[in-house]
């Protein structure tokens, strides 16, 4: 596997991932989401909810207040820059891998696992590129 397959691959799992999370988090807290929607949406949100508030707290920080959208753009841009034949940056790489050690450390049962894979293909997407331009 060449680097640009190996940090396509990144991209895409990020992606898809992210994707995936967007999609299936707010079914999962549907009700909260119902009351969102029924109150109004502004200002409906805290970051010191009541224990009845706690449910659309909850649903917020798993979707629009989760970093899957922010992952999903960075995945399209790994994605985009791989085709165009750019270097995505070992730093880049590491950042993703560190934070997903953290996440995982956190919670072993999590699909935190996809962010140090994520990582590790940049990594090793951009390390590759350099053994071949050197």
């Amino acid at each position: 596997m060449n680097n640009v397959n190996i940090t396509r691959a990144a991209g895409w799992i990020a992606i898809v991932g992210s994707a995936f999370h967007l999609v299936a988090t707010p079914f999962s807290r549907g009700s909260a989401w119902s009351e969102v929607f029924s109150q109004g949406w502004w200002n409906t949100v805290t970051l010191e909810p009541t224990p009845e508030r706690l449910p659309v707290a909850e649903a917020f920080w798993l979707t629009p207040g989760s970093f899957a959208a922010p992952l999903l753009l960075f995945g399209a841009l790994v994605v985009w820059s791989a085709n165009q034949g750019h270097r995505v940056p070992a730093a880049f790489g590491w950042g993703i891998t560190a934070w997903g050690v953290l996440a995982v450390s956190l919670l072993p049962a999590s699909p935190g696992w996809m962010f140090p894979l994520i990582g590790g293909l940049i990594i090793a997407g951009d390390r590759q590129r350099v053994k071949v331009s050197a």
